[in-house]
């Protein structure tokens, strides 16, 4: 008895590492979008050392090896944590450095425009939606509030939470599903409209990983409330909030 709880509770240590891990990598690469993005806006020539675009394509190559190589039976977090032994920086987002300010810094190589930079990360972003999106385990359902299958709630007074947000995310779900099939019937939208859609998309599949976790604490409720707070649907659009929350890793928010 005492092993299968011993088991049970190392399941759920390795998957909240795998769970953690993804949302914290889909911050960071969202911030280093928009940092580069902004660098572009505001100047549009800027340069950044090729060691940046390269970088980032290791990132991609690593996440759309894991899912070549991803076997079909055992669980996503296992075969997460078994890879991280033979690629250490799997799901770790490189930072964006080397942006030449002065036209006389030291370039090392030849250097890249921002805008390469910037077609980089679109393709991480992509690739790291993907890794999202394959990401199978099962949903539960409400049978009612008091008789559930579902995680294990760590506070019971939560079980209200954890309900209202499944709530709130299918009713959200539903109205980005809208949005996604008014693109399709209009194909004019903007890619800047359509890059939100794809955020948004990869915000919301987090969001849902996290309501699936074996168990859920406090803090974790409280990091999806937040999450879906930054998403607003009105006008035929989606507007994202652009505060980074940072995925509590303890169960008790500590």
């Amino acid at each position: 008895m005492e092993s299968k709880i011993l088991a049970r509770s190392l399941e759920s240590d390795l998957e909240l590492i795998y769970v953690a891990q993804m949302c914290l990598s889909w911050e960071a690469l969202h911030y280093q979008y928009r940092k580069v993005e902004s660098i572009i806006n505001s100047q549009n020539e800027a340069l950044f050392h090729n060691c940046t675009a390269r970088d980032f394509q290791t990132f991609q190559v690593l996440l759309e090896r894991f899912m070549e190589d991803e076997k079909c039976e055992g669980k996503r977090y296992s075969n997460f944590i078994h890879k991280r032994f033979s690629f250490k920086t799997l799901l770790q987002v490189p930072d964006v450095t080397g942006y030449v300010e002065e036209e006389n810094d030291t370039i090392r190589g030849e250097p890249i425009r921002a805008s390469e930079a910037f077609k980089a990360l679109e393709k991480c972003i992509k690739a790291f939606w993907l890794f999202v999106k394959s990401d199978k385990k099962p949903s539960w359902k409400f049978k009612s509030i008091l008789a559930i299958h579902s995680p294990l709630v760590e506070d019971p007074r939560d079980l209200e939470v954890l309900y209202e947000l499944t709530k709130a995310l299918k009713k959200k779900g539903q109205l980005l599903k809208n949005l996604q099939g008014k693109r399709k019937v209009n194909p004019m939208h903007g890619e800047f409209e359509k890059r939100d859609v794809l955020s948004t998309t990869i915000d919301m599949k987090l969001v849902e990983r996290v309501l699936k976790m074996s168990i859920i604490s406090t803090s974790h409720l409280k990091w999806c409330q937040e999450k879906l707070n930054d998403l607003e649907f009105k006008e035929g659009k989606v507007f994202r909030g652009h505060t980074s929350h940072l995925f509590p890793i303890s169960l008790n928010g500590t």
